[in-house]
């Protein structure tokens, strides 16, 4: 009942989705949309900077914008200042720069305002080639958004893009559900609405994909509703034939990504709210996101050093520390006595159906 609740609260007329500016700051200007609850999905990829990859990216833009069409509004790259689109299409040169020490970046949004935070926004972000020869400098990342009732509106389309993005851009990892798009130029003063988010939505994702991904070039972040993992994370499971013991088919869907899987628990993503009807009690564990955290736990990144950067002196908080930081991502660890429990909680979750999950499930 409480995941209904997040979910008609995010349904009204698209306009509760969209939280004002700096809602948690009170001496900051409010005059545009600070925050916007969606369903994002955010994978990280390696070798951004060849052609042949630019090109996927392109190709995954253009499914996306088939849906996004018109409604994406503004193009910011590396750093300038957001320009208008036309018809919702950037040039498409912006995918294909012309050296691969030329950087791929591009934050495409649908606010009516350029300050606005979007329901619908992808983003790109590739790594250099001199860049992604240095040990130590992370991953490329992709993520794109959609308003949450595009889920019902079109089934199983998003599990489409996700899994279609992940097998072209071949990604080491990946996840999609719940999340908060902050506003680009104002992302700072709204942290603090994501970290209250956070605290009454135990499943909702927290952070900027294109800040934590310099950790992600060999581990996870994390689970959701959807997980991606290549060949070589799958391998070092070491458990290549286990999953669909662990994970049942009524509520897990796998599909084969180059090797590796894309793990599809449930036919929607999971808020993990409080179990009244308020959503004011303590967040309550989604037992489909628990079992598949343990079941690739052992691949997650021991750190992501800070999830959230913050104004200096801000009186409202946010995820600023690593012990912080570090303790959310491992808040679906549970002890191993009480798995059990969980999997008795599947039984009461709604099943997988041929309208929620694609044809070519595992």
């Amino acid at each position: 009942m409480a995941d209904l609740t997040y979910l008609e609260w995010a349904n009204a007329a698209q306009t509760d989705a969209q939280i004002k500016g700096a809602l948690l700051e009170p001496a900051l200007p409010h005059d545009y949309v600070g925050a916007a609850l969606v369903v994002r999905a955010s994978l990280f990829f390696p070798n951004a900077y060849r052609s042949d990859v630019r090109a996927e990216i392109a190709t995954c833009f253009e499914q996306y914008s088939a849906f996004a069409g018109a409604r994406l509004r503004w193009i910011t790259q590396d750093g300038t200042r957001p320009s208008a689109l036309k018809g919702g299409r950037p040039n498409p040169k912006v995918f294909a720069p012309k050296s691969e020490n030329d950087l791929v970046s591009a934050f495409i949004s649908s606010g009516e305002q350029s300050a606005d935070a979007g329901l619908w926004e992808f983003r790109v972000f590739g790594l250099m080639k001199w860049q992604e020869a240095l040990p130590n400098s992370g991953s490329s990342v992709l993520t794109f958004s959609v308003p949450i009732p595009f889920l019902k509106e079109h089934p199983a389309e998003f599990q489409k893009m996700f899994v279609d993005f992940a097998r072209r851009l071949n990604v080491v990892s990946g996840y999609a559900g719940y999340a908060v798009n902050l506003s680009l130029t104002e992302a700072e003063a709204n942290t603090p609405t994501e970290y209250w988010l956070s605290k009454r939505y135990i499943g909702s994702d927290v952070g900027d994909p294109l800040t934590v991904a310099m950790h992600l070039r060999s581990k996870i972040k994390m689970v959701s509703w959807l997980t991606a993992i290549n060949r070589e994370l799958l391998q070092e499971l070491g458990r290549n034939r286990e999953l669909s013991d662990e994970l049942p088919p009524a509520w897990f869907a796998l599909y084969d990504l180059n090797g590796g899987v894309v793990i599809q628990a449930g036919p929607m993503p999971e808020a993990g709210a409080s179990a009244d009807n308020e959503s004011k009690g303590a967040p309550v564990l989604p037992p489909n996101y628990v079992l598949v955290n343990n079941a690739l736990k052992d691949v997650r990144v021991e750190s992501v050093w800070q999830l959230q950067r913050g104004l200096m002196g801000a009186a409202a908080p946010f995820y600023g520390t690593t012990a912080e930081s570090d303790e959310w991502l491992r808040r679906l660890d549970v002890p191993a006595d009480q798995l059990s429990g969980f999997k008795a909680r599947l039984l009461d979750q709604p099943k997988l159906g041929t309208d929620s999950t694609l044809r070519d499930r595992l």
